[in-house]
């Protein structure tokens, strides 16, 4: 049996035989358990254990350490049942589906998710869009009696554009707002002929989640 293995089972039996819920880690080092091996243990040897268990979520350790160990430790679910169905025999324990402890598996590949705002730069298009738009509706106001939604929403985006952190998804929601009122209200015949196509293009450049 590997060296990893024999020491990782014994403090496992060590955890299940003491009363407390976390016993001291550094108390192992000094018990029956540890002398069953030969020769017993050194800090680094039981320091390898004890970080595969954990890898493997067999025991728990608290944030505390001393020595390079953990203060004290305690048998998760996972590990009560290697060590009461299995006595702690980690081989026995890899045949019934779950892995060995000698060579921890390596870490999967973490996907990072977005990030929560986008570059202002990258908004430029869509800002120029809502500012067109902004300096247009007067004069379609005038002659077709525009009302104030198409403002207020190119309003709202464009100062969304500006601010120091911009929140993709407000933008997201306000292009999708602008571009309603461009493609379906009063003015879908006249100013939105004209921006439907750059707003578009804006978004798209800029990448929206």
């Amino acid at each position: 049996m590997p060296r990893t293995d024999a020491v990782a089972r014994e403090f496992l039996r060590y955890l299940y035989a003491e009363d407390h819920f976390r016993p001291e880690v550094a108390a192992f080092l000094h018990s029956p358990h540890a002398h069953t091996l030969t020769p017993p243990p050194e800090h680094h040897e039981l320091a390898a254990a004890i970080d595969a268990l954990r890898h493997h979520q067999l025991v728990a350790t608290g944030h505390e350490h001393a020595d390079g160990l953990p203060l004290r430790a305690g048998l998760t679910g996972t590990g009560l049942i290697c060590v009461s169905e299995h006595d702690g025999d980690l081989h026995t324990w890899q045949r019934t589906g779950t892995t060995v402890l000698t060579a921890p598996p390596p870490a999967p590949h973490v996907i990072h998710p977005r990030p929560a705002t986008v570059p202002r730069d990258s908004l430029h298009g869509i800002a120029r869009v809502a500012r067109v738009c902004l300096l247009a509706l007067p004069t379609v106001h005038a002659r077709y009696g525009e009302d104030e939604l198409v403002h207020r929403t190119a309003r709202q985006l464009f100062d969304a554009t500006r601010t120091t952190h911009p929140d993709p998804r407000r933008i997201r929601h306000l292009t999708t707002r602008l571009r309603t009122e461009l493609s379906t209200g009063t003015i879908a015949n006249t100013l939105g002929v004209v921006l439907l196509d750059s707003l578009d293009e804006a978004v798209r450049e800029a990448q929206l989640p």
